[in-house]
């Protein structure tokens, strides 16, 4: 937490939704700005589903609330406010929404992507930020979009990625592994029986879906990093069709029931087979351990 509202602030307006290449740049610069003036670099952002609220609809997220957090920080937030999403704040006009954030903080500055809209209706753009910052002599900053071979860089570009099985494109794109963190729970321990134990985690259903299929990837473990096979999706060698990730980490060995862990994501490596019995989906398993042992992604 700020120490109170007069520490004096630059905040970096966004959703930061996926906080990938583009949002990071928004929030280095607020850092940076910070820094220069003795200040403390705000992220203000939505900790539940903006898009979904806006539409509606049943937006699906590319990274949960808890995950954002550990982003938004690492990209250098020194706090972050997560602003409800409800009805009443999102029918806020540009007046009513600036006064209340000057009022939450001791604002010196203001950075968002040119293409910030806030207020009901995403009616209010930067422009409206300019003209009211003017009169309290506060600096704003815009940063342009990031394009990637002449792609915009964003979330639902990243969202198509995923749909895709295109971890590698969308890795690029967030600046980072594509990852999905949760708490390890007992199965089956049929991995196991097979020799191949891997840790569980249930899929959120908020979250945005990753193309079914068997990937490689990492987890980092008390500081060590260890090469992982992943399977994302159904198990139909079992007839079971519920998503779940599925991970055997390569040269480890002990308990992680209860742990929250992050599994990280680097490549394809093939899609999902049903097996007609347990010595083909060991064979094949055997196979895919060979492949994510070749790969070079340490």
């Amino acid at each position: 937490m700020l120490d109170n509202k007069n520490t004096p602030v630059v905040i970096a307006l966004g959703y930061f939704d996926s906080v990938h290449r583009g949002h990071q740049k928004v929030i280095k610069t607020a850092k940076e700005q910070a820094n220069l003036i003795g200040a403390k670099a705000v992220v203000f952002t939505f900790k539940g589903n903006l898009k979904s609220a806006i539409s509606g609809g049943e937006e699906k997220v590319v990274f949960t609330p808890e995950e954002r957090t550990e982003f938004l920080k690492n990209a250098g937030a020194d706090f972050i406010y997560f602003a409800p999403v409800s009805e009443e704040f999102l029918s806020l006009d540009k007046t009513e929404f600036l006064d209340f954030i000057n009022g939450e903080f001791n604002i010196k500055g203001y950075v968002s992507g040119g293409d910030y809209r806030f207020c009901k209706g995403g009616k209010c753009c930067i422009s409206d930020i300019i003209d009211y910052a003017k009169h309290k002599n506060q600096l704003v900053i815009t940063e342009d979009t990031l394009n990637e071979k002449g792609e915009k860089i964003s979330t639902t570009l990243i969202k198509n990625c995923l749909l895709d099985g295109d971890v590698v494109k969308a890795n690029l794109l967030l600046g980072r592994d594509y990852s999905i963190s949760g708490k390890v729970f007992e199965d089956r321990k049929v991995g196991r029986k097979l020799g191949f134990p891997t840790v569980n985690i249930k899929i959120e259903k908020n979250k945005h879906p990753l193309k079914d299929g068997v990937y490689f990837g990492s987890i980092i473990l008390d500081g060590k990093k260890y090469k992982t096979l992943i399977n994302y999706g159904a198990r139909p060698t079992y007839s079971l069709n519920e998503k779940l990730l599925e991970a055997h980490i390569l040269d480890f060995s002990g308990e992680l029931y209860g742990r929250e862990i992050t599994v990280n994501f680097s490549g394809f490596l093939r899609e999902i087979i049903k097996f007609k019995d347990e010595n083909g989906l060991k064979a094949q398993l055997l196979a895919d351990l060979d492949k994510v042992r070749g790969k070079d992604y340490d």
